[in-house]
């Protein structure tokens, strides 16, 4: 049985709802989202530096490019990011003139195309959002369509199978996917949970497993590659958003969270939500997919 540390929280953000934990290497620094502060965050594990660059709308997803620096997802498209220079150009448009949705989670696959969801902005959970794919020469395809809530998006380390979930369904798929051509194949169920624990973001680990945040549970999953649960981290905080894998060493776990829909009696009972939590694990991050775009 693997006895793990506690989480601490190592950058008080006190984010509404935090996501999209990246580790990034050139700079050695936990670059993370949040969505309703507008506010791209970072933090430096070595030099303890915290850095916060303001937004224009509302993020939400943010990944790294092959060409370096950052991209993030606002409410209009895709965007450079440069740590020192700021927001760059919008290099896609996304439901540009759809004043009600809103970019949510994406990661890249191990060839460099974009995979990404949209979902309604305005806390109805409406099924007007869709899963969209960033071919490698730019191109925008919208590939499935209804969706609610977009999440846990990411991929195998050899490309061949695809993790989704629409977060309103509880279930998570693992759908076949061909990494030279960006399509999709078979899916199948890979996990199921019941009410009222729901999937949020997950991210791949070098041995091919996948954690998962639970929101409403306090606790990462990870799981291998045939579902079977493998270890918990249970949290102090009960809507965690989602893991990443990073660190000098790849073998720190990183879990952003959410304050955004607490009472202000359960905000005083996890005075840790909306911070960016980490404790060391024994397993490593898998090679990190960039982005083309």
């Amino acid at each position: 049985m693997i006895e793990l540390q506690a989480a601490q929280a190592v950058h008080r953000a006190n984010a509404v709802t935090g996501e999209c934990p990246y580790w990034d290497g050139t700079t050695r620094t936990l670059w993370w989202i949040d969505i309703q502060g507008q506010r791209i965050l970072g933090y430096a594990p070595e030099s303890g530096i915290e850095t916060v660059h303001n937004l224009p709308s509302l993020p939400g997803l943010l990944v790294g490019r092959r060409k370096g620096g950052l991209l993030v997802g606002i409410e209009d498209g895709l965007y450079a990011f440069d740590p020192v220079a700021g927001l760059g150009a919008r290099l896609v448009a996304v439901e540009a003139d759809e004043f009600l949705t809103r970019i949510n989670d994406g990661k890249p696959d191990p060839a460099g195309r974009l995979w990404f969801g949209t979902m309604d902005k305005t806390g109805r959970m409406s099924p007007i959002g869709a899963l969209y794919r960033v071919d490698l020469d730019g191109t925008l395809a919208k590939i499935r369509s209804p969706i609610s809530i977009p999440n846990a998006i990411a991929f195998a380390p050899d490309g061949r199978t695809m993790y989704f979930a629409d977060s309103v369904t509880r279930t998570i798929e693992a759908i076949d996917y061909d990494p030279a051509t960006g399509s999709l194949g078979k899916s199948r169920v890979f996990v199921r949970y019941p009410e009222p624990i729901v999937p949020d973001g997950a991210c791949v680990d070098a041995d091919g497993a996948l954690w998962i945040a639970l929101v409403e549970a306090g606790k990462i999953e990870r799981r291998l590659p045939d579902g079977k649960l493998d270890l918990t981290v249970e949290l102090p905080v009960s809507r965690p958003t989602m893991p990443a894998l990073g660190g000098p060493d790849g073998r720190t776990l990183f879990v952003t969270s959410q304050r955004r829909v607490l009472s202000p009696e359960k905000i005083a009972r996890e005075p840790l939500a909306g911070d960016l939590l980490a404790l060391r694990v024994p397993f490593r991050a898998a090679a990190p997919n960039l982005a083309a775009l």
